[in-house]
């Protein structure tokens, strides 16, 4: 009988042990997409493709089809990855009870929320790369509406993430792109609003450019208590508010790789005095445990010592820190508009007293098990329901790991024609570490541009 049930027990493990792996796996993805080599990227992807990670395959494959230039596949893989992430935001019960026994592994990867948010970034820059700009404007108007459902749900509560700035601050740069000045103006103040929560949460302010737009259009639009507002709010001079009827070049900086998470692992004491039995509300139990981890107790007082694992994230800072544009005698230094590695850590802490409870109850499940197996199927089954036990501990790591580490912009206004651009990378001492120039770029009203690292 025993054989038989370990039998059964397999293929839970080997599922398990699978999932671990998907960072190491995607180790692969991210350097062959860091060399340029992206069909060998999206080969080494696929080997990590499982139906409980499905929606990370999308929003890795779509970004490599993305970087790879292949903007109308890329977009279908995200309109997918889109479509099932909405369906799996709301957890399935019967899936959770199945992640309290076993892993978190055996859930499908639902997706962190600014996840989903930078689904819909990289299709916007894929519309705009065909050349379809009120394609792009639609994918603003969803960031729109998916912030404000953020929003709503947060029910006043003071969480890091309920907006997000930077998808407010470039669907208003879309906007003024496309010419559409009064709704780039309320997504510039949304976004100003936005980035004086990321100032207490991330601490980064609203970036001068911001400030600069709506000093610009506030005037642009003849809102004039808004631009006298501004002038005061800033500390601005109307002699140095850029002109709007020069040309400007946006530049995106995307800056390394997304943070990825590693593992914890937990020493729970459980005691004697403690009384466990069936009847045990795990919840409840988990609660208090949480007050003893990997704190010592003499052996005397020990019943069971629970080894349990909890998922981290580990930074993934790049070197390079910042990035100086110059075009002809004009020199600008890029300002930081997203910091996804900050949001990542921030979310997961505001997270971590349910994570660690969720974590806490599996392992007390476990150990019930456990014992209920040895007291009434003897040693032998006991045994072989620890070693499972055991085995299938492991923490959930699975992140969008393509993502880029941060983002910065910088915003030069400059008369229209044709510029050599020359982008100037240094680590945070201000040691340059690298100078690449792209000629022939055309400014003509405003010209949205990206530019990738990944060290």
């Amino acid at each position: 009988m025993t054989k038989n049930l370990l039998l059964l027990f397999i293929p839970v493990i080997c599922i398990v042990s699978g999932c671990a792996t998907y960072s190491q796996k995607v180790e692969q993805v991210q350097q062959k997409l860091a060399q340029g080599k992206y069909e060998d990227a999206l080969k080494s992807l696929d080997k990590v493709k499982s139906d409980r990670s499905k929606l990370l395959y999308l929003m890795e494959k779509g970004t490599l089809l993305h970087y790879a230039g292949r903007y109308e596949e890329s977009n279908d893989v995200f309109d997918q990855a889109e479509i099932l992430a909405e369906d799996l935001y709301t957890k399935s019960i019967s899936r959770e009870a199945g992640a309290l026994f076993t892993s978190d592994n055996l859930l499908p990867y639902n997706g962190e929320k600014y996840e989903r948010v930078f689904i819909h970034y990289y299709r916007a820059f894929n519309y705009i790369q065909l050349k379809l700009p009120e394609s792009a404007l639609v994918e603003c108007r969803k960031v729109s509406l998916l912030l404000q459902k953020y929003n709503d749900e947060s029910e006043g509560r003071s969480t890091a993430y309920s907006d997000d700035a930077f998808m407010q601050y470039l669907t208003g740069v879309i906007f003024e792109w496309q010419g559409e000045l009064n709704d780039a103006f309320i997504s510039y103040r949304k976004a100003e609003e936005a980035y004086e929560k990321y100032y207490n949460a991330y601490n980064i302010p609203p970036p001068s450019s911001l400030k600069n737009e709506l000093l610009k259009l506030s005037k642009t639009l003849g809102f004039t208590e808004e631009y006298d507002y501004y002038l005061r709010k800033y500390n601005l001079s109307p002699e140095n508010s850029p002109d709007e009827n020069d040309s400007e070049l946006v530049l995106i900086y995307e800056n390394g790789f997304a943070p990825r998470k590693g593992s914890d692992e937990l020493l729970i004491p459980l005691l004697k005095s403690d009384k466990l039995s069936e009847k045990t509300n795990v919840v409840s139990y988990s609660g208090e445990l949480r007050q003893r981890v990997n704190r010592h107790y003499d052996d005397v007082d020990l019943e069971y010592m629970l080894r349990a694992s909890m998922p981290k994230y580990v930074s993934n800072r790049p070197n390079t820190s910042y990035m100086k544009l110059q075009a002809d005698n004009i020199q600008m230094t890029s300002e930081t508009v997203q910091d996804i590695e900050s949001i990542a850590f921030k979310n997961f802490d505001e997270r971590l007293p349910a994570i660690l409870l969720k974590t806490i109850a599996r392992g007390v499940t476990k150990y019930l098990t456990f014992r209920t197996a040895k007291k009434k199927q003897g040693e032998g089954l006991g045994l072989l329901v620890n070693i499972v036990n055991i085995a299938t501990e492991s923490a959930d790591t699975r992140s969008w790991l393509s993502l880029p580490n941060n983002l910065q912009m910088v915003r030069m206004p400059m008369p229209s024609g044709k510029y050599s651009l020359q982008l100037s990378f240094y680590d945070k001492n201000g040691n340059q570490l690298n100078v690449v120039t792209i000629p022939d770029v055309e400014v003509k009203n405003v010209t949205l541009f990206r530019y990738r690292t990944f060290d």
